[in-house]
C-alpha cells in the first residue's frame, strides 16, 4: 500500500471549510429548535394554574391552591408586587450557545438554564427571609390554618393576615410547578442533535 502525503496546510483548509459548512447548516437549525422549546416552556409557565392565580393577585379567590383567600394573600406578597415575573425573566435568559468547533468539523453547544437553586434564591418569601416561596408552592408552606382573608390594613397584599391562634386544620396544597416545567425543558433539550 502507498503513502499518500497530504500536506499539513491543505488538511487544516478542509476542516475550516467542513466546519464552516457544518456551522452554516446546523446552527441556524438548532437555534430554531431552541427557540421553539424555550417558547413551550415559557408558555408552559404562563399557562400553569400558579402563575395565573399569582398574576390576578388577590383576585383569585378562591384559589385552587389554599381553598380559602388567595394564594398571593396567603403568601403575603406586597400589592405591588408581580411574583410570577420574577420568575419569567429569569427563564427568559435561557440561551443556546455554540461554544466552539473542533478539528473534524464537530459543532459544540451548550444550553443556558436557571437551576432551581437559583430560582429558589431569587423567590424569597416577603416574611421569611433565607425561604423560598417558589419552593413552598411545591413543597408546602405553614401556617395556612392561621391565615385570615379579610381586608387589612396591617396585611402586605391587602387581603390577608395571619391569626394569632389556629383557625382551621386543613393545609397549603403543594404542587409540582417549576420542577415540572423545568424537567420538561430538560427532557426537550436532552433531544437536541446536531
Amino acid at each position: 500500500m502507498s503513502k499518500v502525503l497530504v500536506p499539513k496546510s491543505a488538511v487544516e483548509l478542509a476542516l475550516t471549510q467542513a466546519s464552516r459548512h457544518l456551522r452554516e447548516n446546523v446552527e441556524p437549525r438548532l437555534l430554531n429548535e431552541f427557540k421553539q422549546m424555550k417558547t413551550s416552556m415559557l408558555s408552559d409557565f404562563d399557562e400553569h394554574p400558579v402563575t395565573k392565580e399569582l398574576q390576578q393577585k388577590t383576585s383569585a379567590d378562591p384559589s385552587a391552591f389554599t381553598s380559602y383567600g388567595s394564594l398571593f394573600g396567603f403568601i403575603g406578597f406586597e400589592e405591588s408586587d408581580e411574583p410570577a415575573e420574577v420568575v419569567r425573566e429569569m427563564l427568559e435568559k435561557s440561551e443556546l450557545k455554540f461554544i466552539k468547533t473542533k478539528k473534524g468539523g464537530v459543532l459544540d453547544f451548550k444550553v443556558f438554564y436557571p437551576s432551581k437553586e437559583e430560582l429558589f434564591s431569587a423567590t424569597p418569601l416577603p416574611w421569611a427571609g433565607g425561604r423560598s416561596w417558589l419552593r413552598g408552592i411545591e413543597s408546602g408552606i405553614s401556617g395556612f390554618g392561621r391565615y385570615l382573608n379579610v381586608e387589612n390594613e396591617a396585611s402586605r397584599s391587602g387581603k390577608g393576615i395571619q391569626a394569632k391562634n389556629q383557625l382551621r386544620s386543613t393545609r397549603f396544597k403543594a404542587t409540582k410547578y417549576i420542577s415540572k416545567i423545568l424537567n420538561d425543558f430538560i427532557q426537550k433539550i436532552e433531544k437536541l442533535s446536531l
